[in-house]
């Protein structure tokens, strides 16, 4: 409790707290009825999330959309195409705010007017908004970090908020995955976790980590035409992130 600090530590304790109330910045508890119950579900779900933003993104139709930061001139293509057809039917898409796959899925929807969570992998006190995304409507972004607010970005830090972004989607896509790495295991989680897997195919090849999450389960998307028919479906899901066809 920060009644029990120490003088000096409970001052800057609270100094710290106001500057992040005047910045916006908001605590959701996992026992809030705010908190998805998906993610509340969820393997790894956080006692607390940080939080800048509206929380009514959460109760939209949700799609993580995971990939490399060094992705091919194909995977970013593909990443831009997600975001964008996520936006056009009306589900919000979920990312890491990395560079590559990440940003580019965050921008198109935003572009096209859609709403868009960005999942740290950093305390929420080193966000900061990038240049390409301060001339897009800040309204339709909710911001997320599960860490101290000044936690600076890690290894670890960027696998364990994988799963949250698994947590709080509907369904996962993964745009283009290596053999190994966080993308892997994301979508390996997805399966864990009883979300639908989307695996996008490459016309000259899959990725090797592609390839093995098809092996696992996940569905092969090959076009345009079927990932929009997925990204449909999702305004048929259950309280705890299952897909309910009706």
């Amino acid at each position: 409790m920060i009644t029990e600090l120490p003088a000096s530590e409970r001052a800057a304790a609270e100094s710290e707290a106001a500057a992040m109330s005047d910045d916006g910045v908001r605590v959701l508890l996992c026992d809030d009825q705010a908190y998805p119950d998906r993610l509340r579900r969820a393997p790894g779900a956080p006692p607390a999330l940080f939080y800048r933003g509206s929380l009514k993104l959460l109760d939209t139709p949700a799609v993580g959309i995971c990939g490399s930061r060094n992705a091919s001139p194909e995977g970013l293509r593909a990443a831009r195409a997600c975001g964008a057809d996520a936006a056009r039917t009306g589900v919000t898409v979920i990312s890491g705010y990395a560079k590559g796959v990440d940003s580019e899925s965050h921008l198109a929807s935003l572009v096209e007017g859609g709403t868009t969570i960005a999942v740290l992998a950093e305390g929420i006190g080193q966000f900061r908004p990038k240049r390409a995304y301060r001339d897009l409507p800040q309204d339709n972004m909710l911001v997320m970090s599960q860490f101290p607010p000044g936690q600076r970005w890690n290894v670890g830090a960027a696998m364990t908020r994988n799963q949250v972004i698994v947590g709080l989607s509907h369904a996962l896509v993964v745009v283009e995955a290596g053999p190994t790495g966080g993308t892997l295991r994301a979508g390996e989680m997805a399966i864990q976790a009883g979300r639908r897997l989307l695996v996008l195919g490459f016309a000259g090849g899959d990725p090797d980590g592609n390839t093995k999450l098809l092996a696992l389960g996940g569905h092969r998307i090959s076009d345009r035409a079927t990932l929009t028919a997925e990204l449909r479906r999702l305004h048929s899901t259950g309280s705890g992130g299952q897909l309910v066809l009706v």
